[in-house]
């Protein structure tokens, strides 16, 4: 794959694409060759459909070229990004192809979504300015261009992109992530759909998917890139759109295919569809079946990312498809890769990691160094080939007498039980922490609460900008992967901070629970806090945790790429060292993920759930209550062991769910965790009660 930036210059679409000899074309692995040229031979073709609005191609280029013009004077170029905020309209088709003229990249803001969410996503996307009406509701702190202005263009104005600029970005909010695709990528999946689907002039595409997402944008080019018809979509229910506008090609999900094919007049009201793409994820094979009962419609299953350029699997839905539709086959210059958790091929059948890698790879994320972490060198590829991690969970199935063998989903690498089926992920301890912290900022993630003294509480936002901060001094002193760091500090808020702090640097985290060294060698540093009275007895580096100056260091998420060398699954988390014991009991981040991977599987804490943790810091088999709560948004309560008395009063204040019982109270073998609700909701007064309960819980062994 190529990294060459290339930049045309000409005055009109028609010029971008032809040589001074007026015969070859430049750079024709773009979006606008392909545009351009369905405009420059088929001029009065039908381009675009909105209600009375009809626009044919040569009209449509028109257009095209006037706002282009006044993009480029207003600084658009290649490398430079646009947001379009406009409803859904022949102007925005002619808007976001004028971003494309001038050389930029779009970004489709949606009028109608609120203006935080239009907000973040302009924010994720960096826009170099936002192309809008005087009349349109967008966002404010970004220059504004109306699409109404327009400057007189002379040749050699007008920029054009070239294959390895970037086309258009897709923003996921959600994820806090802009996916940028680049030109070339983008064509080679418009065309392989083209060839797919065989679309092209006298069909007509339905446009209706939410304007943020992908889907948008593959209508619009699945459309304007084949030289069919764009239809806007006149109605908010599908049904009544296909029949009002006749539309031979349509994309749906699961869901809305299943709804259509439902109707009691499906079979008149989807007469006109040729060819149907059903895309979004797995398809089940009865809503297949039950849209092959009313439509004669070809039906394509597709699957695609925004980091693959849209679908990068197809598969040709047919009566054979009985119990299981699969993925399909690879897309043209795709190639997938079914891996393991250490990136080795698995053998046909076996379940493992489905990777993507070929042309219709994106270039990465915009202002994100994940991308390092995302888009992968392939293991079994050329020099500088990449991969994309989909996170999807796939088996090759052998080919049958109705099939060929195609990719079968089977779920999600984040989902406990299908990771204890396929290995572990290539995934770190805290990833889904840090996720969680994102998703609810504001709920309690840790509660101190010692026998003496006040109650102190950090929100999970506050503790991970906190760890954050001091992961990255961290990092700054040198800790990394292999590197041990001693944590000196006692049952407290800042034990989490500095327990996860390490983790986060990629350290290995060394607890510390007497005032002797442990047996290990070269500990790299020390973290304690004020308070510990032999402060500065180690001969070592020493971080003290609550009085170090962190106001210089972002609280932002911490990328991959910003560790000094690559944090990998067996790389250890935490050591241990029994009380007694000589030797360490390390822990890799493999081992760390499989055990709450696994409990998580077996007990299925919330949000809801509030943890007891009673252990001591040092306990070599209850560590995963530092761990787990939190990778799952529950809330933990940490105190020293209390006697039965005690343990009844916190579990009613509370309101605890879950804990584990150190060995005097309960078997040692197997994880030890168990439910409390039956506690948590019974008034209990004396220590004779307490003890029963407890012990009930016990005998039964209760989950």
């Amino acid at each position: 794959m190529s990294h060459t930036d290339s930049v045309t210059t000409a005055a009109t679409l028609a010029a971008l694409l032809r040589d001074l000899d007026g015969e070859q074309p430049r750079d024709p692995a773009t979006l606008l060759a392909a545009f351009a040229g369905h405009a420059d031979r088929e001029p009065d073709a039908l381009a675009v459909r909105d209600g009375e609005i009809w626009l044919s191609y040569g009209e449509l280029a028109e257009r095209v070229d006037a706002l282009a013009a006044a993009l480029v004077e207003h600084g658009v170029g290649p490398e430079t990004v646009v947001a379009v905020s406009l409803p859904r309209s022949a102007e925005l088709v002619v808007a976001v192809h004028a971003v494309l003229a001038a050389g930029g990249a779009f970004v489709l803001l949606d009028p109608a979504t609120p203006g935080d969410l239009q907000r973040r996503t302009a924010s994720l996307a960096a826009p170099t300015l936002i192309l809008t009406t005087d009349a349109t509701p967008h966002p404010t702190g970004f220059p504004v261009l109306y699409t109404d202005a327009t400057v007189d263009i002379t040749p050699g104005e007008l920029p054009g992109p070239g294959a390895d600029n970037p086309a258009y970005l897709v923003v996921d909010v959600v994820a806090s992530a802009a996916v940028v695709v680049g030109h070339r990528a983008a064509q080679a999946n418009s065309c392989w759909r083209q060839r797919l689907c065989g679309i092209g002039l006298g069909d007509s595409v339905l446009w209706h998917a939410p304007l943020t997402g992908q889907a948008a944008v593959g209508e619009m080019l699945l459309a304007l890139q084949t030289g069919a018809t764009l239809v806007v979509s006149p109605s908010a229910v599908l049904a009544d759109a296909i029949a009002e506008t006749s539309v031979t090609a349509a994309c749906f999900d699961q869901a809305q295919l299943a709804e259509l094919a439902a109707l009691p007049d499906a079979e008149e009201r989807l007469d006109s569809l040729r060819v149907v793409l059903g895309s979004g994820g797995s398809l089940l094979a009865k809503t297949a079946a039950a849209l092959r009962e009313v439509s004669g419609a070809t039906l394509w299953h597709v699957y695609g990312r925004p980091e693959t350029a849209g679908e990068f699997v197809a598969h040709e839905v047919t009566g054979a498809d009985l119990e299981v539709v699969p993925f399909g086959s690879a897309a043209d210059d795709v190639e997938l890769l079914i891996l393991d958790e250490h990136l080795c091929p698995v053998a046909d059948g076996e379940i493992g990691e489905l990777y993507v890698s070929g042309v219709q790879l994106a270039r990465g994320y915009v202002g994100r160094q994940a991308t390092a972490a995302t888009f992968l060198a392939n293991p079994i590829g050329p020099v500088d080939d990449r991969m994309f991690a989909t996170g999807d969970l796939v088996r090759r199935r052998p080919p049958g007498d109705a099939w060929t063998a195609e990719i079968e989903f089977v779920g999600r690498i984040d989902d406990g039980p299908y990771s204890r089926c396929v290995g572990l992920p290539d995934e770190l301890l805290l990833d889904e922490f840090e996720a969680q912290a994102a998703a609810t900022p504001f709920d309690p993630a840790v509660v101190h609460a010692p026998s003496d003294g006040p109650t102190s509480i950090i929100t999970y936002g506050d503790l991970d900008r906190r760890t954050n901060q001091l992961a990255r001094h961290l990092t700054a002193l040198g800790i990394g992967p292999e590197s041990a760091v001693l944590v000196d500090v006692p049952r407290s808020i800042e034990f989490f901070v500095a327990m996860y702090a390490v983790l986060k640097a990629g350290g290995a985290v060394v607890p510390v629970v007497t005032t002797v060294l442990p047996p290990i060698v070269d500990p790299a540093l020390v973290l304690t806090i004020a308070a510990r009275e032999h402060l500065g007895t180690y001969d070592i580096p020493t971080v003290t945790v609550d009085r170090v100056a962190l106001a210089a260091y972002s609280s932002e998420p911490i990328a991959r790429s910003e560790h000094r060398t690559p944090v990998l699954t067996q790389h250890p988390a935490i050591v241990l060292f029994p009380p007694g014991s000589t030797h360490s009991v390390t822990i890799s981040h493999a081992a760390a993920v499989h055990r709450v991977t696994a409990m998580q599987a077996r007990h299925h804490l919330t949000t809801r759930d509030v943890y007891l943790h009673q252990a001591h810091i040092g306990d070599t088999t209850a560590w995963h209550g530092y761990l787990l709560p939190l990778r799952v948004g529950a809330t933990v309560v940490l105190t020293e062991p209390p006697d039965p008395t005690r343990l009844a009063a916190l579990i009613t204040s509370y309101g605890v769910t879950t804990t584990d019982f150190i060995p005097f109270h309960a078997p040692p073998a197997g994880d030890r965790l168990y439910r409390t609700s039956d506690l948590a909701h019974t008034e209990i007064e004396g220590t004779p009660t307490v003890l029963a309960h407890l012990s009930t819980l016990i005998r039964k062994g209760t989950p």
